[in-house]
């Protein structure tokens, strides 16, 4: 289930670019945000580990649940993670995502990518200037960083700023 959009000016803290919260807490406030998530728990191992790497990515990107969100998130994995582009694939390819692909439909799909042309190219051009690659298997390892600690050692500007 995706997002909406923010209302009244408010947006959560760990789209924040400087955001002081822990990967922890932004992962905890991201659950807190979207409540229609699909539960990694209702799933098998090798999905649920998909979805919370993906989640988690979200945050380290600074990345909403809209479909706007979605599609830069989708981009940052590709470009920015180490799962890459074979990696994303098989996650694109779980049920699960294939329904919410159902739901929103590829023509919408294909209308936000088209409308987010411009951040989905400084997605890729600040995905090349990495320090390293964001480690999609291992971002248990990070939980108790600090999101802007995290993103000033990866050289991740997330697009939304402060």
């Amino acid at each position: 289930m995706l997002g909406s959009p923010v209302e009244n000016g408010y947006r959560p803290e760990y789209t924040r670019g400087s955001s002081s919260q822990t990967l922890r807490a932004g992962l905890e406030e991201y659950y807190r945000e979207n409540p229609g998530l699909l539960d990694p728990q209702r799933m098998d191992a090798a999905a649920a580990a998909l979805f919370r790497s993906h989640d988690a990515a979200h945050v380290v990107f600074g990345c909403d649940t809209t479909l706007r969100g979605e599609t830069l998130i989708d981009l940052w994995t590709i470009f920015a993670s180490t799962i890459g582009l074979r990696g994303y694939l098989a996650y694109l390819r779980l049920p699960q995502v294939q329904a919410l692909f159902a739901e929103v439909g590829l023509v919408q799909i294909a209308i936000e990518l088209a409308r987010c042309t411009p951040d989905a190219l400084r997605v890729i051009a600040r995905s090349r200037r990495l320090s390293a690659k964001w480690p999609w298997d291992d971002y248990r390892a990070h939980l108790d960083e600090r999101l802007a600690d995290l993103r000033r050692s990866f050289h991740i500007r997330v697009l939304s700023g402060d």
